[in-house]
């Protein structure tokens, strides 16, 4: 059973851009033709680790283990792995839009200095700039009330047939809290930045685990 959802991420604070990765080699944030989105990779690396966190607790698969990595060219039976797929020939069950805004936003610079963590002491000559994005759209008129920025984008997901329809429901309730999990997206959160609030809405389907 396939039923369409749209994600929404809205903005607490500002959020740091990045054109490129992080230490770990994970893409954070991209800017286009002027335009910040939010990468769908991103947002399905969040949902993976939240939903297999979740699904350990709500359900038992003492007897399944997940395989991982280990054996590409093998099935993983683990629930996460059937719906988010694997490394190999295993297919994600969940397909993901990049989270795009078409509000007016406002990019600034910002700089801070470089601090050496082992010897807890500023870099000297070490300014570091940043750019973000602000968590308010742009205001073009004077006295216009400030909106939040809000990301949004599609997600398509395949419900396992092969499971009763109870079975597919707790996957949709743990998928829901997948999203609401989502606190903070990218760098700087040391220093206030990334922090967001989000949130999954039906699109085309016919239920959504409140709604049950």
């Amino acid at each position: 059973m396939k039923i369409d959802y749209v994600i929404e991420v809205r903005l607490l604070s500002a959020m740091h851009i990045n054109g490129g990765t992080d230490s770990a080699g994970k893409r954070i944030m991209l800017m286009t033709d002027g335009k910040a989105y939010i990468p769908a990779t991103v947002i399905k690396g969040y949902m993976r680790e939240n939903f297999s966190k979740l699904w350990e607790q709500v359900n038992d698969e003492s007897g399944i283990s997940c395989i991982g990595k280990e054996n590409a060219e093998k099935p993983c039976e683990c629930m996460t792995c059937q719906m988010f797929g694997k490394g190999g020939f295993q297919r994600s069950r969940i397909y993901f839009d990049n989270l795009e805004t078409e509000q007016e936003l406002e990019y600034v610079t910002r700089c801070n200095i470089s601090v050496d963590r082992h010897l807890r002491k500023a870099v000297d000559g070490a300014l570091v700039f940043s750019q973000a994005v602000e968590r308010y759209e742009k205001s073009n008129a004077f006295g216009k009330k400030a909106v939040p920025v809000v990301f949004s984008g599609d997600i398509s997901v395949y419900y396992p047939v092969n499971l009763d329809i109870q079975k597919q429901k707790k996957i949709e309730a743990v998928l829901v809290e997948a999203v609401r999990m989502i606190s903070y997206i990218g760098l700087g959160k040391s220093r206030g930045w990334g922090f967001v609030e989000a949130d999954i809405k039906p699109k085309e389907g016919e239920w959504l685990c409140e709604k049950l």
